[in-house]
Order: structure tokens, then sequence, then C-alpha cells
């Protein structure tokens, strides 16, 4: 008898240990939620390289906390709405479910809302969502949209100008006709631009044509130029005719970004594109841990702005830039160095 029952203790002790074994093997053996998340850039240029950098090393870097795996599916549209459909499959890739959407500038995510997806979408290196009509306000989406936008204030801009060269008091700028993105944007520089004593010389250009007309008409009106996001501005022909222009004309331009300075523009004031994936990353992660919801995101404006001046242009015009204002630069363009 008590042999029997040493036995059944045994025999009972050793499936204890089994159980124990396979709950241990099945909690390791547990695979990670793979969460799948498109991203959509506006195109193939390298301008949008930072961004997607930032936002994939930011998502990398919070899986273990979220307990996920991420797959990450990379698209970039080809220009037109027909074109992008048919050739790069944007309406296949939104029949894959991804739980998550990320659009890089203004095309990605105009034509992703014209789908109606209906999972949180975050878009990045757009200048006014509301004006696009993706969201209802900056502080209150509303909608399954929100993100980042690319905007530092026109005030901020005009502000580094002036600390550049404080002379400047008439700027022009080009921008396309019935653009709404543009219009907002320069609807709020005209209080700026009037609160820092500048008077703004706004010349519209008819959708595709060349900007040298345009710019010929700004013959004495302006002393300073300045380049925004819109391709009447800063399109690459559009950008060398202005750059051109301004060197005719001895004059500074203000550019759209640290590229268009070392093009041949006196300063820029920019976000830093990679801080911009960074943090659309970091929005990711409150999305996809369930702390919160799309609709009651707001939109963040940059969080890290980049100055940077070209000191080989200044001499060039003349311009004494102060070395505390040259201290402060991310980046000074000085081939004497």
């Amino acid at each position: 008898m008590k042999g029997s029952a040493w036995a059944a203790r045994v025999f009972w002790l050793v499936c204890l240990c089994l159980c124990v074994h396979c709950k241990a093997s099945d909690f390791e053996d547990s695979p990670v939620p793979i969460v799948p998340v498109l991203m959509i850039r506006s195109s193939n240029n390298a301008f949008y390289d930072a961004t997607q950098k930032g936002f994939l090393q930011s998502l990398k870097q919070q899986e273990q906390a979220l307990n996920i795996r991420t797959k990450v599916t990379v698209i970039s549209l080809a220009g037109s709405q027909d074109t992008d459909q048919k050739n790069v499959g944007l309406e296949q890739a939104l029949k894959q479910h991804p739980q998550l959407i990320v659009t890089l500038g203004t095309d990605a995510t105009v034509e992703t809302a014209a789908l109606h997806p209906d999972v949180p979408v975050l878009f990045t290196l757009v200048l006014n969502p509301v004006a696009l009509g993706v969201v209802k306000s900056l502080d209150a989406p509303g909608t399954n949209f929100s993100g980042t936008t690319l905007l530092v204030s026109p005030g901020k801009q005009l502000e580094a100008l002036l600390q550049v060269d404080p002379s400047v008091s008439r700027v022009g700028v080009l921008y396309t006709q019935g653009d709404p993105v543009s219009q907002a944007f320069l609807g709020a520089a005209q209080s700026d631009a009037q609160r820092l004593h500048i008077t703004l010389v706004t010349v519209a250009v008819k959708n595709g044509d060349p900007s040298d007309a345009a710019l010929q008409s700004l013959d004495g009106k302006v002393d300073a130029l300045w380049t925004i996001a819109d391709p009447a501005s800063s399109g690459p022909q559009a950008l060398q005719a202005t750059l051109n222009y301004a060197h005719t004309h001895n004059l500074p331009v203000l550019g759209l970004s640290s590229a268009t300075v070392h093009a041949g523009a006196l300063v820029a004031l920019s976000p830093d594109l990679e801080d911009e994936g960074a943090l659309t990353g970091e929005l990711a992660g409150y999305l996809l841990s369930g702390s919160q919801k799309i609709e009651q995101m707001r939109v963040r404006g940059p969080r890290k702005a980049l100055l940077c001046i070209n000191l080989d242009v200044a001499r060039a015009l003349k311009i004494k830039i102060p070395n505390d204002v040259l201290h402060l630069a991310d980046e000074v363009i000085d081939s004497e160095r």
C-alpha cells in the first residue's frame, strides 16, 4: 500500500512538471503580434528619405514596449491620381488591411483621403491639413486623420531673414493661382509680416506656367525673395529661376530648406525632417498601444527647426551677419573655412 501511494505521488509530480514545462514552452513560443503598417510617399524624391528614416527608427524602438512587431510596406506615388492607382497599386495596398497608414507629403495625403480608408492615417510633411480638408481643426481633428505639419510659422521664417539682413522691408513671393494651401499660408504670413514691418508682394502664377514672367513683374518692387512650399515658388525649375533672378538683381532669398540654401538662398529656417518622422513614429506608438484615439489626437507642429545660413551668398550681397546670429545657426555654408 505504501509503495502504491509513493508511486501515485511520483506519477502526479511528473505530470505537474510536464504541465509546468508545457506552459512555459507555450509562453516562450507564443508569437508576437505582427502589425501591418502602410507608408505612402508622395514621390521617390530624396526629400522624403530623412522623414521615412526617422519614422522607421522611432517605431522600431517602441516595438518591445508595445509587445508587437511592425511590418512596414512603403510605396511611392507616380504623379497623377490615375497613374498612381494603376502603377503602384495604392488601392491594392489598402486592400491588404493595414492597421495604420502613414502618408508623406500633400499628394500622398490627399490621394489617400480620396479613397476613404477606415483605419487611422497619420500624415507628415504637409503644410495645412485643415485647408486640405483631412482634419476639422489642428486641436481636434474629428476624423481618422492626424499627424504632423511641415510648417514653421511664417513669422519665425521672416524673423530669421531679418536676423541676417535687418534692411529687408519688401519681400516677393510667387504662388500657384487658386492653391488653397498657399493662400492659407500667405494669409497667415500677411499678419506676421505687418507685425515685423514687412510688405509682402505676392504674385499668382497659373498652374504649369514658368515663373520667369512673374519674377520680372517684381522689378524694383522688392528687396528680398521668399520661396515657399508651392511648385510656382520652390519647384525645381521655379527655384532655379528665382535664384537666377535674385543673383542678377542682388537680392537675398529666404529659402524653404537647407537644400535651397546650399543651392544659393541666403537663409532658411526649416523643420528637422528626420525629427518630423520620429515625432510621427511616436504618435503611431500612441495609436497602436490604444492610449489615444486618432480623432482626438491633436496635430503637432515641428518641434525642432534648423537655421541654415549661406555665408558665401552673404559676402556676395555685402551683408554683414552678426557673429551671435552665426553662432545660433545649425549649419553655416562657408567656402573660406
